[in-house]
């Protein structure tokens, strides 16, 4: 089953990057139609204390990720494909080591024009899972792993982008939830003997970036899924926040702010929220 997502997704990807290039070379050099960003980012802190009269545990954490980005666009058509994956890690003295952020975003986007580029007809396939196992902090029981849950999803519809930094879509989509892992199928609302669950309905999506003022940027993404078989209040919904301030050409600091609603899990809001310094590297 693994093997089979990976398949699908990795075939569907690289299909945009099968352009035909047995044309002549026309006398001027047209404009590039590639677009591709590759940023990798490392943030970490060390606490040590001995003889500490206001007390401490010693500690050390780090978060590393990578953002890759390609994007063509053609004269009818546009294919952005997106690959977020990070990880991090906290050691702390008397507690061991515990994950503090772990995740796999993989996603293929074709836009087909309609007369202008701003709307546009579109089909997506989406990937997310995590790296390796979670626990809860209340009784150290596993609650995810890798694949356990991940989610693929497949969706068309309509997208507006007036501009680079807004885009807003909706379409019809189908979404497979995937529990390998046994023993937690019943947190992901699979039965004990599924390993896959299919559900049909909406998808919504929309991405907004904006320098708020110099060096200092707001990027938020929201993406929901709507079961047609089940009541309105049972939507899944994503919502991510982060402002980030560059310090120089290398450094940067960022919050943050992320949201999760989906009730097969638990119907509390799942928030995250992240403060962190550290390294920035532009590879592309």
């Amino acid at each position: 089953m693994k093997l089979l997502v990976f398949a699908i997704l990795l075939l569907y990807s690289t299909s945009a990057f099968a352009q035909d290039t047995s044309d002549a070379q026309p006398a001027e050099v047209a404009p590039n139609p590639w677009t591709k960003s590759w940023v990798f980012s490392l943030t970490g802190n060390q606490a040590d204390y001995k003889d500490w009269s206001r007390g401490g545990v010693n500690s050390s954490a780090f978060v590393a990720s990578t953002l890759f980005r390609a994007k063509y666009v053609g004269s009818k058509f546009s294919n952005t494909t997106r690959v977020n994956l990070r990880f991090g890690q906290v050691n702390q003295e008397g507690l061991g080591i515990e994950k503090t952020e772990d995740m796999i975003n993989i996603s293929n986007k074709t836009d087909y024009f309609i007369q202008t580029s701003a709307w546009s007809a579109f089909v997506e396939v989406a990937f997310r899972t995590q790296f390796t196992e979670g626990f809860d902090d209340s009784n150290g029981d596993l609650i995810s792993d890798f694949l356990s849950p991940g989610y693929f999803t497949e969706s068309l519809g309509m997208s507006f982008q007036p501009h680079d930094n807004f885009t807003t879509q909706l379409g019809l989509g189908l979404k497979q939830t995937f529990v390998e892992t046994d023993g937690l199928d019943d947190f992901y609302g699979l039965k004990e003997d599924q390993d896959v669950r299919s559900e049909g309905g909406f998808t919504f999506g929309l991405e907004y970036k904006k320098e708020l003022f110099p060096n200092f940027t707001y990027e938020t993404e929201l993406s929901s899924f709507t079961n047609l078989l089940i009541p309105l209040k049972s939507t899944d919904v994503i919502m991510t926040n982060i402002f980030t301030g560059k310090i120089n050409n290398f450094m940067t600091s960022s919050l943050e702010w992320s949201f999760i609603y989906d009730d097969d899990f638990t119907s509390t809001l799942q928030t995250m929220r992240i403060i962190s310094l550290g390294i920035k590297l532009n590879l592309l």
